[in-house]
C-alpha cells in the first residue's frame, strides 16, 4: 500500500491543540436492571460499570499509554458509554488495557506505518481490530490533532482472521439428539419443589431454557413484574413472561416483549415468586436470585444451567445456554417455522441464524449427513470452497458480470468473473461459480435468489431419488448439496461485509 507523504509526517499536536477530557462528572450508562448502577463516576481514577451482574472497570492509572493519549480515551470511553451496550464498552477497554500492556502505538502522535502495523497485529482478534477502528472514527471526527483520513481508510482495509459464528449451524444440524432431549424432558418434569425453593429455581431456569431460550443476560434480567398471569372465569389460566430483549442496537432500555408460556412452567414460577416474596419481600425484584435474595449474574446461572444440563445426562463442552438456543432453532425450522418468525421469536437482529437452522431441516439434512458427512474432513473441504474477494457493483465492468440459468430461471447481479474478458469458461456458470477463485461476489448480490433456485432444484431431485430408493448414491444431489452450502457461505460472508460498513459509517 502506497502511502501519502503527507501521512508520514504528522507534527505533535500543539499544547494548545492537545486534547484534554472535559466530560461530565458522572456518565449514563445502558444499564439493564433497576438494581444495577446508572452512572459511571468520570471524575474517579477508576470507572467502573456493571453487566450482567459483573463489574467492569478501567483503572486510568494502571494504563501505561502517553498522557495526551490516555486524555483521548477518556473521552472515547465517556462517549461509548453513553452510545453503546455496557459489555461493547468493556470490549472497547480491553482494547486499551492491550495497548498499554504490548507497547502497542504507545506514544503519541502516530505515524501512518505504525497506525496501520498496529492495526495488523490487531487483526488476530476481531472485536479488537473493531474496537481500534471505531476509536481511530470517533476521534477523526471530532477533529483531534494526530488523525487523518488517509490513514483511517487504509485501517479500514484490514480484515480480521474472523472464524464463521454461523458456520458450525450450516454445516450440521444442531441441539440436542434424541435420547438427550429425552433425558432434559425428564429433568424437566421432576418434583424439585420438594428438594428446597433454590433446587426449583434451577428447574425453571431449565425448563424456560427449553421453552423459549433466552441468552445468559436475559435471564439475568427477568424481574418478578415480568411474569403476567391471567385467571379466566373457567377452570384455565394463561401465563405470559416478558423477555427482556439482548443485542438490540439503538435501546436506552431493554424491550421487553411478551412470550405465552405453558400452564407447568407458569405455575412453576407463580410458585416460586410466591416463596420469594415470603423470604425477601418487595425489596426483591429479581426473578433468579442467589440464596441471599441478590439478582444472579450470568455467570451463576450458566453454572445452575450446566448443573442441570449434567444432572440431565447431557455433557457438551463450553455449551449451555447456546445449546438451548440451537435446539430450539432447529426444531422450530423442522416443524416449517419461516425464517423470519424464528429470528422474532429468538430475538435476533437479523434472519442470518434463522436461515442457517432452516438450511439445515430434514430434507436437506438427510442428504447433507448420507452423500456428505460431518467429518473434519468435509468441514475442511467446506472452508476451502470458497469465492473471491466480495466488491461493489459498481467497481466491476459490466463484461465481467456472472450470468446464467438455474432452475429454468435467468440469474444475473451475482458477481464478476476475474478471468480475462470473452474468455469462456469450461464451468456451468452460476452452479460452478460459487466454489470458485475466480468469481468476485456482489455485496448486495441476489444470492438468496440463486439459494433458492437451487434449493428448488435439489429438492425435485430428493423426490426422483426417494422414489428410486437410494438417495444416498446420488452424485447430482450431494453435488448440489455443496452448491448450497457455498451459495449460504458466501451469503453469510455479504452479510458480514455490508454489517461491518454500516458500523464503520456510524
Amino acid at each position: 500500500m502506497t502511502t501519502p507523504a503527507n501521512q508520514d509526517q504528522v507534527s505533535p499536536p500543539s499544547p494548545s491543540s492537545a486534547y484534554v477530557f472535559q466530560g461530565p462528572p458522572r456518565v449514563a450508562i445502558r444499564a439493564r436492571t433497576n438494581d444495577q448502577p446508572r452512572y459511571v463516576n468520570t471524575q474517579s481514577t477508576i470507572w467502573k460499570w456493571y453487566d450482567g451482574g459483573l463489574p467492569i472497570e478501567v483503572n486510568w492509572e494502571e494504563i501505561n499509554l502517553n498522557s495526551s493519549l490516555l486524555e483521548i480515551f477518556k473521552g472515547f470511553i465517556a462517549h461509548s458509554l453513553e452510545k453503546y451496550a455496557p459489555r461493547t464498552v468493556e470490549m472497547f477497554s480491553r482494547l486499551i488495557k492491550r495497548m498499554s500492556k504490548s507497547g502497542i502505538l504507545k506514544d503519541f502522535p502516530w505515524e501512518h506505518n505504525d497506525v496501520v502495523l498496529a492495526a495488523t497485529r490487531l487483526s488476530d482478534s476481531r472485536h479488537a481490530l473493531i474496537g481500534f477502528r471505531v476509536f481511530y472514527r470517533w476521534a477523526l471526527s471530532r477533529g483531534l490533532a494526530g488523525f487523518n483520513q488517509g490513514t483511517y481508510l487504509a485501517i479500514k482495509e484490514i480484515k480480521s482472521d474472523h472464524v464463521d459464528q454461523y458456520s458450525r449451524i450450516f454445516l450440521s444440524q444442531t441441539g440436542l439428539d434424541l435420547n438427550e432431549e429425552v433425558g432434559l424432558l425428564k429433568r424437566i418434569e421432576r418434583e424439585a419443589g420438594r428438594d428446597g425453593w433454590i433446587n426449583l429455581q434451577s428447574n425453571i431456569l431449565l425448563h424456560l431454557g427449553f421453552e423459549l431460550a433466552p441468552r445468559l443476560i436475559q435471564f439475568h434480567a427477568l424481574d418478578i413484574s415480568d411474569f403476567e398471569m391471567v385467571r379466566t372465569s373457567g377452570p384455565d389460566t394463561y401465563y405470559t413472561l416478558w423477555l427482556p430483549m439482548a443485542k438490540k442496537i439503538g435501546q436506552r432500555r431493554p424491550e421487553r416483549r411478551p412470550r405465552k408460556i405453558t400452564s407447568p412452567l407458569g405455575e412453576k414460577i407463580e410458585s416460586h415468586i410466591s416463596e420469594l416474596n415470603r423470604r425477601f419481600g418487595s425489596t426483591c425484584e429479581a426473578l433468579f436470585v442467589s440464596p441471599a435474595g441478590k439478582r444472579l449474574s450470568v455467570i451463576g446461572i450458566g453454572t445452575n444451567l450446566k448443573n442441570e444440563l449434567r444432572e440431565a445426562g447431557i455433557e457438551r463442552p463450553n455449551q449451555v445456554s447456546m445449546l438451548l438456543r440451537h435446539h430450539l432453532g432447529q426444531g422450530l425450522a423442522d416443524q416449517g417455522t419461516p425464517a423470519e418468525l424464528i429470528a422474532e421469536l429468538l430475538g435476533h437482529n437479523s434472519t442470518v441464524a434463522a436461515r442457517a437452522y432452516v438450511t439445515a431441516t430434514p430434507n436437506i439434512a438427510r442428504i447433507k449427513e448420507k452423500a456428505l458427512g460431518k467429518s473434519p474432513s468435509y468441514q475442511r473441504i467446506m472452508r476451502s470452497l470458497l469465492t473471491g474477494e466480495i466488491v461493489r457493483r459498481r467497481d466491476t465492468e459490466a463484461e465481467r458480470e456472472v450470468r446464467g440459468v438455474v432452475d429454468m430461471q435467468y440469474i444475473g447481479d451475482i458477481g464478476a468473473c476475474a478471468l480475462p474478458t470473452h474468455t469462456h469458461c469450461p464451468y456451468n456458470p452460476v452452479y460452478a461459480c460459487y466454489t470458485c477463485k475466480k468469481f468476485h461476489p456482489f455485496a448486495d448480490g441476489r444470492h438468496e435468489q440463486v439459494k433458492e433456485a437451487l434449493q428448488r432444484e435439489a429438492q425435485r431431485f430428493i423426490d426422483v431419488a426417494e422414489q428410486a430408493g437410494e438417495p444416498q448414491h446420488n452424485r447430482t444431489l450431494a453435488q448440489h448439496q455443496a452448491t448450497i452450502l457455498a451459495v449460504t457461505a458466501t451469503i453469510e460472508r455479504c452479510q458480514g461485509h455490508i454489517g461491518e460498513s454500516e458500523f464503520d459509517s456510524v
